[in-house]
């Protein structure tokens, strides 16, 4: 059974790389989780090949557990990526729910009613 730890390789003190499938995971995904983890980490977006991308983390400080941290980069990950989904697939109908939102509307018929 594999596991997280499994995709982590160079893992050293404050220094880890990561593996990505962008098959699975949009690279805008992958962008948007990496930038959570900037107040902790440095990090670097670099392709792999042409299915993958290796993203490498370099501790800022100390006192970070470090795979403990890319499991959670895994979880956010997914978040991002579904949400990426959801706006490709929903991204529309949102508009227009906001465009008929804020369009303008023709008051006087509803005051003539009354």
């Amino acid at each position: 059974m594999q596991t997280i730890a499994d995709y982590i390789c160079n893992q050293e003190a404050g220094y880890a790389n990561i593996c990505i499938s962008t098959t699975i995971y949009e690279l805008a995904a992958i962008h948007a989780t990496a930038y959570q983890f900037t107040g902790s980490y440095h990090i670097l977006v670099t392709p792999r090949d042409s299915e993958s991308v290796m993203v490498i983390f370099e501790s800022i400080g100390s006192g970070r557990d470090i795979t403990t941290d890319i499991k959670e980069f895994a979880n956010c990950l997914i978040d991002n990526q579904v949400r990426l989904r959801l706006n490709h697939e929903n991204g529309k109908i949102r508009d227009l729910i906001v465009a008929h939102a804020f369009s303008p509307i023709d008051l006087q018929k509803e005051v003539d009613s009354l």
